[in-house]
């Protein structure tokens, strides 16, 4: 382990976390929050190709997730803050200009304050739009269902990203060819992506889960996927993922609870 990634995993605090089912329904909840937080960016950013307008990174100051710069007459990024439910407005100057607590609000709710933000900050709201080209988890938040999430479980997963963002970010700064971290909306995924040439890659990141682990784990996936390849076993815990994708996986009670394996 090089010295800037043995200094990130010195600041690793330990996580406990409540009931699964606490912690599912707050990730969900959060997805959807984040979608809030994007809705500016993908109304009023040109699209790009490789959907980068709508991913966010993470801010060690604020502990939250922010978007990318959204070029109103006053421009703004939105950030969305795990361990409260909380959403931002942050202007050129790293001022909070505006905020909403979600704990008890809707999607509704929460869709007017980023409209009347995006209207504060000079932006047309004709092109406001709530609508995306993916689809994410379904929840009842989505339906019209007050946030309310387990205050327990956000700071679990708060606790998670804060872990995760210095030692993806020290990936980043050791591996050649490799790209900045970043959170996708779409999958609720961080991580980075090196390139080792022009047809190989290997992404690495963390999920807070997914519909395949209903729990936070570390991922290593290479690309393309060798087909019949020998996989070598994996120490600490993980195993290979090859369910619609070949991955290396690190779960979190591998790693909270080492000696049981699991």
């Amino acid at each position: 382990m090089s010295h800037t990634l043995d200094s990130a995993a010195s600041t690793w605090v330990p996580v406990r976390l409540p009931r699964a089912a606490t912690v599912t329904d707050a990730r969900l909840q959060l997805h959807q929050a984040a979608q809030v937080a994007n809705a500016a960016a993908c109304s009023y950013l040109t699209p790009a190709a490789d959907d980068s307008h709508t991913n966010f990174g993470w801010s060690a100051d604020l502990r939250a997730f922010v978007s990318q710069r959204v070029t109103l007459p006053s421009p703004r990024r939105f950030a969305w803050r795990p361990a409260d439910l909380t959403l931002m407005a942050i202007d050129d100057g790293a001022v909070v200009a505006s905020s909403l607590h979600l704990a008890g609000a809707t999607l509704v709710d929460a869709h007017a304050w980023a409209r009347q933000v995006c209207a504060d900050a000079g932006g047309d709201t004709a092109r406001y739009t709530e609508r995306k080209h993916y689809e994410i988890p379904e929840h009842a938040v989505a339906r019209g269902a007050p946030f309310d999430a387990d205050a327990d479980a956000l700071q679990g997963l708060a606790q998670f990203w804060g872990n995760v963002a210095p030692l993806l970010g020290a990936v980043a700064h050791t591996e050649t060819g490799s790209s900045d971290v970043r959170l996708w909306p779409h999958h609720f995924d961080t991580g980075l992506l090196v390139t080792v040439d022009a047809h190989r890659s290997i992404g690495v990141g963390f999920s807070p889960g997914d519909h395949y682990y209903d729990e936070p784990y570390w991922y290593v996936s290479p690309y393309p996927a060798a087909t019949g390849a020998p996989r070598p076993p994996l120490a600490g815990g993980g195993h290979w993922h090859d369910h619609e994708f070949l991955s290396a996986v690190l779960s979190w009670r591998a790693f909270a609870e080492p000696e049981r394996g699991q």
